[in-house]
């Protein structure tokens, strides 16, 4: 890395002001049409390509469209896209960015807690191979991240709760100054106080950072940021939020409430790899409890009721398996989280065996 990630994030009070300071000429804005729709009047001005919202768009097919506009747009090796809006968004304009024209620079201004606190921080780009979660990607790190933390004012409940989740998993990796931080400060508080909102996404961002900064590629220890994903992503593909819909489509009936956010499903794989810990004996019954207790005050849920035979398909498809084992991320207690290679069979009869509890 020429220079360190942090020195890339930016807080900012005005998307208009920090625009401005980019060359309108040779720069599109890659936004989702729901972002559009509510914050279009910061972006006013700017070419830009817009796509619907949803996991869905993690395709093949929209990374063409959205290379097509490019080269409408006349963008070179000197162009700039800015992706403008959640993980979603951040993960095309990433990817996009580093094989068009072998690479040119990208820049996001994330729109949900989620993408503020982990999706858009660490270079991580990528889409999707069916039901299978980032699949095909690279790691190039953005020019710039700008949070504008009154984006978050028009989150949903829902999509404010799914962020937390990754705030939650950040906490439990490092505890330290965040998990504090979520100890003496509510979620009423956090909504209410703009400066606690900020507060939060700094000390969340700055774990992930951190991270990072040591281990760009995932040789070891970023490895850690996987806590809760590998049965989270089972549990999100088994319901289907990555499946295409059709070309350019946003999902339909995204309200249904059965269907959980990657949020949502993180926590859940958050739980159970502590609940697996504690069966392990690595960890004591009192951390599960912990992290039930901060799940609980975001409305998270904490278990399944997918059967671990299906989990075990969808994991046997995960980026992390080796032959007959599987990089797993087991918290011992808060601030103490360790990679270890676990058995399929074993987490197989885990899985198993809690289920029937």
């Amino acid at each position: 890395m020429s220079i360190s990630i942090k020195q890339t994030l930016h807080f900012i009070d005005s998307p208009e002001e920090f625009l401005a300071d980019i060359a309108v000429q040779n720069t599109v804005l890659l936004i989702d049409e729901n972002v559009l729709k509510l914050h279009g009047k910061h972006v006013e001005g700017f070419d830009s390509i817009t796509i619907p919202s949803g996991e869905s768009q993690k395709r093949m097919e929209v990374v063409e469209y959205i290379i097509a506009a490019l080269l409408d747009a006349g963008i070179d090796r000197n162009g700039t896209l800015i992706g403008i809006g959640g993980g979603v968004v951040t993960d095309l304009t990433g990817f996009v960015a580093s094989v068009y024209l072998r690479g040119i620079n990208f820049g996001f201004f994330p729109t949900t807690l989620l993408a503020m606190c982990d999706a858009s921080i660490g270079g991580k780009n990528g889409i999707n191979f069916g039901a299978f979660k980032n699949m095909v990607g690279t790691i190039t790190q953005p020019n710039f991240i700008a949070f504008y933390p009154a984006f978050l004012s028009t989150l949903s409940d829902r999509e404010f709760n799914s962020g937390m989740a990754e705030v939650i998993k950040h906490a439990v990796i490092n505890g330290g100054a965040l998990q504090k931080f979520l100890q003496e400060n509510e979620r009423v508080a956090l909504l209410e106080n703009p400066e606690k909102l900020k507060e939060l996404c700094q000390l969340a961002a700055e774990v992930k950072v951190t991270v990072v900064e040591k281990d760009e590629r995932e040789a070891g220890l970023r490895k850690k940021l996987n806590l809760g994903h590998t049965i989270g992503h089972a549990i999100e593909a088994l319901n289907d939020l990555t499946a295409p819909v059709g070309f350019l489509q946003a999902k339909a009936n995204p309200s249904v409430t059965s269907k959980k956010t990657h949020g949502e499903c993180v926590a859940i794989g958050m739980v159970l790899a502590a609940r697996i810990a504690v069966r392990k004996g690595l960890a004591k019954e009192e951390l599960v409890k912990e992290i039930i207790a901060y799940c609980n005050a975001y409305d998270l849920p904490i278990q399944t009721e997918i059967k671990p035979e299906l989990l075990m398909e969808k994991i046997l498809k995960d980026k992390k398996r080796k032959s007959t084992e599987i990089d797993f991320i087991m918290p011992h207690s808060f601030g103490d989280v360790r990679i270890m290679s676990l058995e399929l069979k074993e987490l197989e009869n885990h899985l198993k065996e809690m289920d029937n509890e």
